[in-house]
C-alpha cells in the first residue's frame, strides 16, 4: 500500500507539471505513453503466442495519429468536429492498409497458422494504443486561445477541460474502489470479480457530481450542458476500465505492465481516461458550439 501511495502522489505531480506545460513536452510525454501501453499490449498477446506487428500497427501509428491531432491543433486552431474526423480517419484508414500489407507478408514468409487473430489484434492495436491517445493531446489543446480565470491563477481552456475530465475520471475510480471496499457485497461484473454493484453505484455519482461543479462552476457551463458531459463522463469511465480487464483476462494477466510500481501498466492507469477522452471532445464540442 505504501508502494501504491508513493507512486500515486509522484505521478499526480508530475502529471500537474507536464499538464501545466502544455505543448511540445505535454504532445511527446502522451506519445510516449501511448507508445509504452502498444508494448505492453504487444507483450501481453505474445505471451500467448500471438504476433501484433511491429512495423505498421505499433510505432509509426502512434507517432503519426498523434502527431496529426497535435499539429490539426496548431495549424488550424480552434477543431472543428467533421474536418477532424476526417483527418483522423484518413490516417486510421493509411495504417490499416498497411496493417493488411504486412499481415500478407507475414502470412507468406511465416506461419499463417494464426494469421487472422494476429490481424486483428494489430488493427485493435492501432485504434486503442494509437487512435485514443491521440485525444488525450486535443482535448488538452481544446479552443486554446479562450482563457478561464480560477480566481488564483489564469488557465487556457483546454487545460481546464482537461482537469476536470481527468478528476471526474479518478473520482470514478478512487470512489468504486474505496466504496466497494467498504460496503460492497453484491459483484458487479464477472469480467472483474472484485467489483461491486455499491462501488460502481458510488464512483458513478460522484463521477457526476464532480464534473458537474467544475465544468459549472470554473468554465461556466450551464448545468444542463454540464450534466450532459458529466452523464458522458461517468458512463464512460467504468466502461474503458471494465473494456481493459477484458484485455488482461484474456490473456491471463494481473496487470498490463510494471511501469508504475503498485499500480501496474499505462494501460491499466490509462484504461478510463480512453475512453472518456474522445467521448468527451466530441459532446464538448457539440453542446459548446451547436447550443
Amino acid at each position: 500500500m505504501l508502494t501504491r501511495i508513493i507512486t500515486g502522489v509522484t505521478g499526480i505531480a508530475a502529471a500537474a507539471v507536464i499538464i501545466t506545460k502544455g505543448g511540445e513536452l505535454f504532445s511527446i510525454a502522451v506519445i510516449v505513453l501511448s507508445i509504452i501501453g502498444w508494448y505492453e499490449f504487444r507483450q501481453l498477446a505474445a505471451s500467448k503466442g500471438y504476433h501484433v506487428y511491429y512495423m505498421t500497427s505499433g510505432l509509426p501509428v502512434v507517432l503519426i495519429t498523434s502527431a496529426a491531432g497535435i499539429y490539426y491543433v496548431y495549424f488550424w486552431g480552434r477543431l472543428d468536429v467533421m474536418n477532424l474526423f476526417f483527418w483522423l480517419l484518413i490516417v486510421t484508414i493509411v495504417f490499416f492498409l498497411l496493417t493488411m500489407l504486412e499481415a500478407l507478408i507475414h502470412y507468406c514468409c511465416c506461419n499463417g497458422e494464426k494469421w487472422l487473430v494476429n490481424t486483428g489484434l494489430s488493427v485493435f492495436g492501432m485504434l486503442y494504443c494509437g487512435l485514443l491517445f491521440s485525444y488525450i493531446i486535443i482535448l488538452r489543446t481544446f479552443d486554446r486561445e479562450k482563457l478561464v480565470d480560477l480566481g488564483f491563477i489564469t488557465i487556457d481552456y483546454g487545460e481546464a477541460l482537461l482537469w476536470a475530465i481527468l478528476l471526474g475520471t479518478w473520482a470514478s475510480d478512487t470512489f468504486a474502489y474505496f466504496f466497494g471496499r467498504a460496503i460492497g457485497r453484491h459483484p458487479f461484473c464477472r469480467v472483474s470479480p472484485k467489483k461491486t454493484l455499491e462501488g460502481a453505484i458510488a464512483g458513478f455519482i460522484c463521477c457526476i457530481i464532480v464534473v458537474l461543479i467544475l465544468m459549472h462552476t470554473f468554465l461556466s457551463m450551464s448545468w444542463c450542458k454540464a450534466f450532459v458531459l458529466a452523464l458522458c463522463v461517468a458512463v464512460f469511465a467504468p466502461l474503458g476500465d471494465l473494456v481493459e480487464s477484458i484485455i488482461k483476462r484474456s490473456f491471463d494477466a494481473n496487470d498490463s505492465g510494471r511501469i508504475f510500481p503498485g499500480h501496474g501498466g499505462v494501460l491499466d492507469r490509462f484504461d478510463s481516461l480512453l475512453f472518456v477522452a474522445p467521448v468527451a471532445y466530441y459532446v464538448v464540442m457539440i453542446i459548446t458550439y451547436s447550443f
